[in-house]
């Protein structure tokens, strides 16, 4: 029994010992800080023309720090006078995407809202009107180059008329940076609906974009 007892301390001396040996010769770490500064100004007028991060023809070239960078033409599939409201879909030319652009390098999240209304569909010689014609935007997919895409611009649907309504926007601390909407991106298409009782002829209207450099 007393043997025992013996060799229980000894053993706890060798940890005791052990344990000791090592806080003598522990490395001491020597530690210092330093500052990193960095300062990050907004675009100007003279920003150049951004790319569109997605095939939208044509690009604008417009050049500033909140700028349309590209918006689609619109070209629908011809029609046949029927006896009834007829849609037809715009056709999508190939490798590219029916849809806009905005970029925004305020840098002071403002936000923004863009505009769209569009005119009466005339002939060639304005003696005719696509009477009662309507142009249907789809909700489109929004993507961009942002890292904040918790901020995302939002696009919405609208019917275009003589009034302007708002096809893309951003509230205040969203939008910046680089913006595009695929109008066709959720499934649907860009359409035109055109009532029966109009002339045979070949028509053209003009939609006027605005983008204005406040929230909606």
């Amino acid at each position: 029994m007393k043997k025992l007892i013996k060799v229980g301390c000894t053993s706890l001396g060798a940890v005791m010992l052990f344990s000791f040996s090592n806080k003598i010769y522990a490395e001491e770490v020597d530690t210092s800080k330093t500052n990193a500064d960095f300062i990050l100004v907004g675009g100007t007028e003279d920003n150049k023309p951004t790319e569109p991060i997605i095939p939208i023809d044509p690009p604008t070239n417009h050049t500033g720090n909140l700028v349309i960078d590209a918006i689609s033409d619109f070209k629908f599939s011809d029609g046949k006078i029927e006896s009834k409201s007829v849609s037809y879909n715009a056709v999508i030319p190939s490798g590219k995407t029916l849809g806009l652009q905005v970029t925004d390098t305020r840098g002071t999240g403002a936000g923004w809202n863009l505009t769209a209304k569009i005119s009466n569909f005339e002939n060639a010689t304005k003696t005719k009107t696509l009477k009662g014609a309507e142009v249907f935007l789809p909700e489109g997919d929004v993507t961009t180059t942002s890292v904040s895409k918790e901020n995302a611009a939002i696009s919405n649907s609208v019917i275009l008329n003589s009034n302007e309504q708002t096809v893309f926007s951003a509230s205040k601390d969203a939008g910046m940076g680089t913006w595009s909407s695929n109008f066709e991106g959720k499934g649907e298409h860009v359409t035109i609906t055109v009532p029966d009782g109009n002339y045979a002829d070949s028509y053209s209207a003009e939609i006027l974009w605005s983008l204005q450099d406040v929230p909606k």
